[in-house]
């Protein structure tokens, strides 16, 4: 007997191909709702390999993602793994759903699942990343996410991942470096520029943070926490008609949302509204019984109004709330201070010192209020190296301070528990005069002990940046230009400091340079500045 294949099952193939066809390019378009159709067709098909249903079924369940069709994603994507139980993409697609759905222990097995399947899956990396930072395991997720980025370095997603993990542990100028280059990759890619806005704005670059935010808002022009959150930046650089406006379209958008609420309430006290202001935190904490910041401004307008006694209270709740809210001592204490309470005033200012020590205007108000300078209360941790001392906040972060430089204080990244200790300070001469470099040990992780150097801008009041130098065993490259310098960590992660601009020179001087670049700017070599322990110039530690 010959056996031949009848021209209805040779048609099947070929039609199951273009329908698939056309799912696939309605899905591309957007038009998720066809592409379900397109695939429904497919899949009606007789005789389909269990390999191909499986591939249409993970594409339909990728459009009914797409059409926030939850449920009938998953299934589709446990039908497809359940056809072919080595299909990586398939298990990466249903992980995506489950953490949608708000399930990250069965994303992360998903995840888990697919890159077990294909190791050299990139996106599926960054994916298990997101599902571990979700189960608050953000050392597990940096290590995936480092993965990713050497898996796929043309990508913007894992280095904004990194980014926002170092950001949330308090290292805010890694978190720059990494968003800086997932910026550099996709300068439209909207959740850096939002991460690094958060960060300009921990680091009080409160301009930077409004500019990062004017590219997100541009994007995504109906998201109330978005215009909060540049009102913020503009409130602190006392820009008070813009945050009104940031404000007030935020409420707009949200009438119930409290920050929104808190906000205008905040620019309607500026505007000496505190009728307004009230109405709004009365409102806002209507809908959050517990909101600490809603409380603070209404004790504000409260003492606006007359009413110290309610003003007391409102604050009292807000340190009850949040009992690390310094600017809630310190406006209690303010005001308990004009009602004759003096020693209550004073036990205010002292605590909010111990929670922020750096505060110029709770310095001045314990002053004015003991007669005792702020060195009764907060104490640097070891004695200065060149005039620099190591403060530590009650909320564990640390922070340097010269009092050479009364307005340049500086944030310093820490590893693990142990304290900041500063190392060495470096002035740089010539074309690079007004920078300076300050090495300090920062502290340990997984055993391995690090060292960094803060980049600091005298000029313009402002740390340019802060760089890894020792990590482990490994050091950072540091390659100096006369106008700046190109870091590069263990990692392989690069950035670059345009700290001067480059000034017209005669051609002589351009060939003298040429031939030994550091003599001009670091005067011959000589360091400046050595350490505590009589450590080494710049040359002995920056060019080795």
């Amino acid at each position: 007997m010959t056996f031949g294949i009848d021209g209805a099952a040779m048609a099947a193939p070929d039609k199951t191909a273009l329908k698939a066809q056309e799912g696939s390019s309605a899905l591309l378009r957007g038009r998720y709702d066809v592409a379900v159709s397109a695939y429904d067709e497919a899949l009606r098909e007789a005789g389909l390999p269990p390999a191909r249903q499986a591939t249409i079924l993970s594409d339909r369940g990728v459009a009914k993602w797409r059409m926030k069709q939850l449920d009938e994603a998953a299934a589709d994507f446990t039908k497809a793994v359940s056809l072919n139980p080595d299909y990586a993409l398939a298990y990466n697609n249903r992980g995506n759903v489950f953490l949608e759905m708000n399930r990250p222990d069965e994303a992360f097995r998903d995840f888990d699942r697919a890159v077990a399947l294909s190791p050299d899956f990139g996106a599926a990396y960054a994916n298990r990343a997101n599902a571990s930072q979700k189960l608050n395991h953000p050392d597990v997720a940096e290590k995936d996410f480092r993965k990713a980025i050497e898996l796929m370095p043309a990508s913007s997603i894992p280095l904004n991942g990194c980014g926002r993990i170092a950001a949330g542990e308090g290292r805010l100028y890694t978190g720059l470096r990494y968003l800086n280059r997932a910026i550099t990759l996709n300068a439209q890619f909207a959740p850096a520029y939002q991460n690094r806005a958060a960060i300009y704005a921990a680091l009080k670059r409160y301009d930077e943070a409004a500019q990062d935010l004017d590219k997100v808002i541009a994007l995504a022009p109906d998201n109330a926490a978005l215009y909060v959150a540049r009102g913020q930046a503009h409130a602190k650089e006392r820009r008070w008609q813009p945050a009104f406006r940031d404000f007030s379209k935020a409420v707009e958008l949200g009438p119930d949302n409290v920050p929104a609420l808190i906000g205008r309430a905040s620019q309607n006290l500026e505007r000496k509204r505190a009728d307004l202001a009230l109405e709004d935190l009365n409102h806002a904490i209507s809908l959050d019984a517990n909101a600490a910041e809603a409380y603070f401004w209404r004790g504000q307008a409260k003492y606006g109004t007359g009413d110290a006694e309610g003003a007391d209270a409102d604050l009292s709740k807000a340190i009850e709330l949040a009992p690390a809210y310094a600017d809630a001592y310190r406006f209690r204490g303010s005001y308990r201070e004009r009602g004759g309470r003096r020693d209550e005033a004073i036990a205010d200012y002292r605590k909010a010192l111990e929670l922020d020590p750096l505060n110029r205007d709770l310095r001045d108000g314990y002053k004015a209020a003991s007669g005792e300078t702020a060195d009764a209360v907060v104490k640097p941790l070891a004695p200065a190296v060149d005039g620099w001392e190591v403060f530590r906040s009650a909320t564990g972060h640390y922070t340097a301070l010269n009092e050479r430089y009364p307005k340049m204080p500086v944030m310093l990244e820490t590893q693990g528990a142990a304290p900041a200790e500063i190392l060495e300070w470096t002035p740089l001469k010539e074309t690079l005069a007004g920078i300076g470099l300050l090495r300090y040990r920062s502290g340990e992780k997984g055993g391995i002990p690090y060292e960094y150097v803060a980049i600091i801008d005298l000029s313009r009041a402002q740390v340019a940046g802060i760089e890894p130098y020792i990590t482990g065993d490994a050091k950072s490259k540091w390659a100096w230009t006369q106008y700046g310098v190109t870091v590069t960590d263990t990692d392989g992660l690069s950035s670059v400091y345009d700290l001067r601009k480059p000034r017209q020179e005669m051609p002589q001087q351009a060939a003298r340079r040429d031939e030994n670049p550091w003599s001009t700017v670091f005067g011959g070599g000589g360091g400046g500045g050595g350490g505590r322990r009589g450590g080494p110039s710049i040359f002995g530690w920056l060019f080795r």
